[in-house]
């Protein structure tokens, strides 16, 4: 009996995540099933997942869980979108124990799932707590911690999924060569970031994404120099760097991944100076949501996790 109700208390848990979203639809139990084959590389770089129909974006850390036998388990959550109409119709969960690389898929359905979906999630709940002791009590939590708004408040402003730069944002090729989002292609070598090494490096851009028919809300990111704060007078104006992008493409910050419209004023970010060819802490100055729309935006996606815009290192998604 306790089995039952725990069951069913995960199962109420996993309706309330999607009951107070956006515009969903159902999955089907064959996309189900779909979807829980999709091999994801690398779960800590690899946020952005685009496989046949269907999309997964994961802009959030793992969970991690260290229970008292001292099996680390760890989940990764995945929003899972159809590509055709880029709408929400799952949560993936990677369920991880890296002691020993075993992994579980299990595929969290939104309320208009099919009645035969939602038969086979809670088969999916009772295999997985087989497997691996711990599985449901850690599902459990992610669906919690999700429902209370913890994790994500949001919301709607997100609901588009699409990171992306407007067309004449500026990309520092591998071989210093500046060149607009649009006009690069898959192939092409660009300047990344080594935030171990802290140098720059090459990287190849295996995919061009490019979002269109649509109008797109960019918000526009002025930096400062810090030390130039520090040296000129009342009178100076300073020399400000700019950097325009849909608010939730993925920058990196001194404090690690953050989103472009949650910058906050006085934060710092990493940029690139050809002279030195050094990276140089830059503070945020003024951020601007709103500022224009766009009918058509770039993304890279590059082997090495990141790339220059304006020569601030940005994330790929």
């Amino acid at each position: 009996m306790k089995k039952i109700i725990y069951f069913i208390t995960l199962l109420c848990l996993s309706i309330n995540v999607f009951a107070q979203e956006g515009e969903k639809m159902g999955i089907k139990l064959s996309e189900f099933e779909a979807v829980k084959k999709i091999a994801i590389k690398n779960l800590d770089k690899d946020t952005y997942v685009k496989d046949g129909n269907f999309i997964l974006d994961n802009s959030t850390s793992p969970y991690v869980f260290k229970f008292s036998d001292g099996l680390e388990r760890r989940i990764y959550l995945y929003k899972v979108l159809e590509v055709a109409g880029m709408k929400e119709i799952a949560n993936l969960m990677i369920f991880t124990t890296p002691k020993d690389g075993k992994k579980i898929s299990l595929v969290v359905p939104n309320p208009l799932a099919e009645k035969e979906t939602w038969g086979k999630y809670i088969d999916d709940l009772k295999d997985g707590e087989k497997s691996v002791s711990g599985f449901s009590s850690c599902v459990a939590f992610v669906l919690a911690k999700e429902f209370s708004g913890v994790a994500g408040e949001k919301g709607k402003e997100e609901d588009k999924y699409e990171y992306c730069f407007p067309s004449e944002a500026k990309v520092t090729m591998a071989n210093g060569e500046i060149k607009n989002i649009s006009e690069v292609k898959a192939g092409d070598f660009v300047t990344s970031y080594n935030a171990n090494k802290k140098i720059a490096e090459p990287t190849i851009v295996e995919k061009v994404d490019i979002h269109e028919n649509n109008e797109f809300d960019i918000v526009k990111v002025l930096l400062v120099d810090p030390s130039e704060m520090i040296t000129a007078s009342v009178s100076v104006k300073y020399r400000l760097k700019e950097l325009e992008a849909t608010g939730n493409h993925p920058i990196f910050t001194e404090n690690g991944k953050t989103t472009i419209a949650d910058l906050k004023v006085g934060q710092s970010v990493f940029v690139y100076e050809n002279e030195t060819r050094k990276f140089k802490k830059f503070n945020v100055f003024i951020t601007k949501a709103g500022t224009r729309k766009v009918n058509k935006v770039y993304n890279l996606i590059t082997e090495k996790n990141s790339y220059l815009v304006n020569s601030v290192v940005v994330l790929k998604k």
